[in-house]
């Protein structure tokens, strides 16, 4: 952990017995006024509180900053700042006010949220693409792949955010144990391509509805990245993924503010893989999980597939293997689709389509 580096060990004859420094940074509006004494600026307002909270939530040693501020520098991150490493903390509640009701009892509660991020100095930084995933085994050590050795990898590390409360996954949450993931691709093909000025309004009711659904499971599924209502998703089993399609697909009905000509029941084609991974770390910009490895690009092909509405898991037949329908409980029917194969890959796939009983 952060301990570990020779210069943040916990060394009792120091003094200040590892690291202690903590940054939290945010641009934002604030009101000046000049002290009267030391005729020095002071800062105060919104931008000062919300600075002063993040750096609250900081552990030693630790460089946080708000996604905002982050957006204001981030093109200058590899000419000016060295390349950080930036991590995705999630969204998280800084702090509430609350204002007296004018002409009525009580009060009116404000919360302050953000979605923080971690700066972390390219040499000081962990290697997570190095530390998960799977790496190939040579021939003459019998072949296949084994999971990767996170203890050979150093850096610098550090537990969760001192939080008042954590609204979102973040990159921590982000699945990769044992060197698998399920990743789910998530199409949105309902939306009538033609009227521009309803899809940009659409597509946000559509995230918030896809994220509000994503938080509901347990763990909580992880959203690797979003373009244009395309989404890249992440599980830790592949029965989450269908559990979530199925769910993302039976209540698209009861979303409100959605205008113009929607397709409710053919809004989505979701893709379903579950296997191995190459590696696995934080996105240079966003600082989200990005996974790297054929089970992304099969994933992304079994989504391609699908006919609109459709919920498919995707299984690779080697070998001339059977197509063996999986089993995800009582109330999820499983049908074998099709067996084909998809475009770009080598390997047949038996795709499944699920649906609730």
């Amino acid at each position: 952990g952060i301990l570990k580096p020779p210069d943040g060990k916990d060394e009792p004859a120091l003094k200040f017995r590892g690291f202690r420094v903590r940054f939290g940074l945010h641009h934002g509006p604030t009101t000046t006024r000049v002290h009267e004494s030391t005729g020095r600026t002071v800062y105060s307002g919104e931008g000062v509180k919300i600075a002063k909270a993040v750096e609250r939530m900081c552990h030693g040693g630790q460089i946080l900053t708000t996604v905002e501020t982050w957006k204001a520098v981030s093109g200058m991150a590899e000419r000016y700042l060295g390349r950080p490493q930036i991590v995705d903390c999630g969204e998280h509640l800084l702090y509430e006010t609350k204002t007296p009701n004018i002409g009525s009892g009580g009060f009116t509660t404000r919360r302050f949220c953000k979605r923080i991020m971690q700066l972390v100095p390219s040499e000081l930084a962990f290697d997570f693409f190095a530390a998960r995933g799977r790496e190939d085994v040579d021939e003459e050590n019998g072949g296949g792949y084994e999971i990767k050795d996170a203890s050979t990898v150093t850096g610098r590390l550090f537990p969760p955010l001192i939080s008042k409360r954590q609204l979102t996954t973040s990159f921590l949450n982000a699945p990769y144990a044992n060197g698998r993931v399920t990743i789910c691709f998530v199409y949105t093909v309902g939306l009538d391509d033609s009227n521009l000025c309803a899809r940009s309004p659409n597509l946000a009711v559509l995230a918030k509805y896809l994220r509000k659904k994503l938080l509901t499971l347990n763990p909580p599924g992880y959203e690797c990245q979003e373009d244009d209502g395309h989404w890249m998703l992440a599980f830790d089993r592949m029965a989450s993924a269908v559990s979530f399609g199925i769910a993302l697909k039976s209540s698209i009905d009861e979303v409100s503010g959605l205008v113009g000509e929607v397709h409710r029941s053919k809004m989505f084609k979701v893709g379903i893989v579950s296997g191995p991974f190459t590696s696995m770390g934080p996105h240079k910009t966003t600082g989200m999980a990005d996974y790297f490895g054929p089970i992304v690009n099969r994933a992304a092909r079994v989504a391609s597939n699908c006919e609109p509405g459709q919920v498919c898991v995707g299984i690779p037949l080697a070998n001339g293997d059977a197509a063996v329908s999986p089993d995800f409980g009582d109330s999820i029917d499983v049908h074998l689709w099709e067996i084909k194969k998809l475009k770009g890959l080598t390997v047949d796939f038996a795709i499944f389509s699920c649906h609730k009983k």
